[in-house]
């Protein structure tokens, strides 16, 4: 997934090809609404997976939340999490 800022849009490029998502302390229902429906379209045409660290919310599409802890993030990156 690439990004890059083009005037005053910030673009993430990529969405739809990627196969996991995994977001940390973000609601892109509020934040970034399209962003959002982007990820939400590849839920469902290409079976994208997204996992969330940090507060559960109502995202219009199925994800795992591995918890609110950024310790998690340290276990992950130490293959300790079973997310790793």
């Amino acid at each position: 997934m690439n990004s890059h800022i083009n005037g005053n849009i910030y673009q993430i490029l990529g969405i739809e090809d990627c196969d996991l998502l995994l977001m940390i302390g973000t609601n892109p229902k509020y934040e970034a609404p399209v962003i959002n429906s982007r990820i939400l379209k590849a839920t469902r045409k290409n079976n994208l997976k997204v996992a969330v660290i940090g507060t559960p919310n109502d995202l219009t599409y199925e994800y795992m939340h591995l918890g609110s802890s950024t310790d998690i993030l340290k276990d992950i990156a130490s293959g300790k999490h079973p997310f790793a």
